[in-house]
């Protein structure tokens, strides 16, 4: 039975017996672009396509169009046949993990209605050597990949478990073919499952293993869902199974380390007051993870005095090369590691339109539109936004969006226990593009929710320093209405 979570110390003992034939497979290996798999060339045939210029997209979260879907399929290394009507993305995993790759590492990106190559991260990828590029994929796929790039529902505040997911499931393989019921393959390898065919077919493109389809009889597609190509066997590579073994070296390295800050944790708690002790700490520090207390909100933090101060700037988070410690042994040119470029704080004055949503008794009709300076932080902005629909800041909030990576993102209250905090980031810092929408969750107990969409950023550098309501439409609700009338 297929299993995705831990591994049992049977497993362990089997790869421990494998060390010395994977040490060699990882020192003969040679990487260029059709070797180990297709995934270079894939990527740079994608990038070729889409260019500098860009395409046309009309989809929400700057998907391919799936008018271009059957021509990008025929000419992929890996093309599938499929039999639906109308496939989206989704439905094409050998494009949607090359798509999804590329978007979390910057090198495509939105600019309008255009999905398009980012030339400045476009010139970094090319200053890589072979073997920096491939294994600037493989961590992107194992640390940060997510189905959220692809529009999928997810929780916001999930953290990515691809690493341990997919050595787990690679562990479990050998290079005889395992095969997975309509059961396994719908529910946990499937679009919607723990590790998501994309990322199946994306691990097939890095050479690691070999995937054949699973033949579904009608009854069993109405009786356990699944669209699209699902996944129906598998198999290591002799490369996979050299990759295998030292990422389970790199997860018990993470293991002793983590104990280690666990021991230390444990020892200095016996010196702390009662109460601080007995935090367990993530078995892997990945990348976006951080650990800070949240900041002091400050006295008479009201909108206006708010968007004139400067967020605490917040901690980078390591994001390539975790895995090079394990690898650069036996693959000494990889020297330089892919880094997403920079990107520029916007200084326009950013025009948001608030809609209270979810209302029964508004909906839509009840909006607000603001002209927020970048510098102001969401802080400011929560407080602009209460202020102009006349409701007290006595209670939590957050926000949530897809940031242009089309990656969850979550702000919390500063009052909160964890973060990051509204009070850590700017306007102008946000990742979101022209349309994007944010929610603004305020008070859980009545569970206020506001739709923040941008509907522009002004070219000419902001000089105004408090965030102005510039359009109004509806009479907001009573906060507290009265039950008595």
């Amino acid at each position: 039975m297929l299993r995705l979570y831990g591994l049992d110390k049977k497993n362990r003992k089997r790869w421990r017996t494998l060390a010395n034939q994977c040490q060699r497979g990882l020192t003969a290996q040679q990487i260029s672009p059709g070797d180990p798999g297709t995934i270079l060339k894939d990527v740079n045939a994608l990038l070729e396509f889409v260019g500098p210029d860009g395409i046309i997209t009309n989809s929400d979260n700057a998907s391919l169009p799936s008018k271009l879907l059957p021509e990008l399929n025929a000419k992929a290394a890996y093309s599938i046949e499929l039999s639906l009507k109308r496939p989206l993305l989704r439905d094409y995993p050998n494009l949607a993990g090359i798509f999804v790759l590329l978007r979390v590492m910057d090198l495509l990106q939105m600019k309008g209605n255009r999905l398009a190559v980012c030339p400045a991260a476009w010139d970094g990828w090319r200053g890589l050597n072979f073997t920096e590029q491939y294994f600037a994929l493989l961590e992107t796929l194992l640390f940060q990949a997510q189905s959220s790039v692809l529009g999928a529902k997810t929780n916001y505040r999930e953290e990515p478990q691809s690493f341990a997911m997919a050595t787990v499931f690679l562990s479990q393989l050998n290079e005889r073919w395992s095969y997975y019921d309509h059961y396994d393959s719908v529910r946990y390898l499937g679009p919607q499952g723990e590790l998501p065919t994309w990322h199946l077919f994306a691990q097939q493109q890095l050479g690691l293993i070999e995937i054949r389809p699973r033949e579904f009889i009608e009854q069993e597609r109405r009786d356990w869902g699944g669209r699209g190509w699902l996944v129906g066997g598998a198999r290591l590579t002799a490369w996979g199974t050299a990759v295998t073994w030292a990422l389970l070296e790199a997860w018990e390295k993470m293991e002793d380390e983590t104990a280690s800050v666990n021991d230390q944790a444990t020892s200095e708690a016996d010196e702390l007051p009662a109460g601080f002790g007995g935090m367990a700490l993530p078995l892997f520090d990945l990348p976006g993870a951080q650990e800070s207390d949240p900041p002091a909100r400050p006295e008479g933090s009201q909108a206006e005095e708010d968007a004139e101060d400067e967020p605490a700037e917040s901690k980078p988070a390591a994001e390539f090369g975790m895995l090079q410690p394990i690898f650069h042994p036996y693959f000494p040119e990889w020297q330089k590691v892919y880094a997403r470029p920079t990107r520029e704080v916007r200084r326009g004055a950013h025009i948001f339109k608030v809609t209270l949503a979810g209302w029964q008794g508004g909906g839509g009709g009840i909006w607000r539109r603001l002209a927020v300076p970048p510098n102001c932080s969401l802080d400011g902005l929560a407080g602009a936004i209460l202020d102009a629909f006349k409701f007290d800041s006595d209670h939590m909030y957050d926000f949530r969006y897809r940031d242009q990576r089309g990656k969850p993102q979550v702000y919390n209250h500063p009052y909160t226990s964890e973060g990051p905090f509204t009070t850590e980031i700017a306007v102008g810092e946000l990742e979101m593009a022209i349309k994007d929408t944010m929610i603004f969750t305020f008070d859980y107990g009545d569970n206020w929710q506001f739709a923040v969409r941008l509907e522009q950023i002004e070219a000419k550098a902001c000089r105004q320093q408090r965030v102005k309501v510039i359009a109004s439409a509806g009479k907001a609700p009573a906060q507290y209405p009265s039950f008595e009338e």
